[in-house]
C-alpha cells in the first residue's frame, strides 16, 4: 500500500510541482490551497504525513499545526513545516507546536523534499 501525503499550500505552482515530484516517487498526494480545506482532508484523507506551508491567507500553518496536533485523531500524524521565511521564532514555534522539522523552501530542491518526507514514511 502506497503512503500518503497532504501537501497544505496555498500557492498553485508549488502545489503543481510537488504533485509532480511526488508522483515519481510513488507517494500518493493529496493537495489543497486553503487551510480550512486542509483541515478537512486531514480528517477525510488521514495521511501518513503532512506537509505545511506557514505563510498562508486565511490561516497561518502554525494555527493549522495547532489544530491538527490538539485533535486525538490526528495529533500523531507527523507535520514537516514549509516555509520561504527563515523565520527563527516562528520555525520554533513550529517545532514546539509538534511539527517534526522545518524545512526553508529555497534552501532544499523538490527532490531533497521528497527524499526528507519518504525518510520519514519509512519508504
Amino acid at each position: 500500500m502506497s503512503k500518503k501525503i497532504l501537501l497544505i499550500d496555498d500557492d498553485p505552482l508549488i502545489v503543481r510541482m510537488y504533485e509532480r515530484v511526488f508522483g515519481f516517487s510513488g507517494v500518493d498526494v493529496t493537495t489543497s490551497l486553503s487551510p480550512t480545506e486542509g483541515l478537512a482532508q486531514v480528517a477525510a484523507v488521514k495521511p501518513d504525513l503532512i506537509l505545511l506551508d506557514i505563510m498562508m491567507p486565511e490561516m497561518d500553518g502554525l494555527e493549522v499545526l495547532r489544530r491538527i496536533k490538539s485533535d486525538d485523531a490526528t495529533k500523531s500524524i507527523p507535520v514537516i513545516m514549509l516555509t520561504n521565511l527563515s523565520d527563527e521564532t516562528r520555525n520554533k514555534q513550529a517545532m514546539k507546536l509538534g511539527a517534526m522539522s522545518v524545512m526553508i523552501k529555497s534552501d532544499y530542491s523538490p527532490k531533497q523534499v521528497v527524499e526528507k518526507v519518504t525518510a520519514a514514511l519509512g519508504k
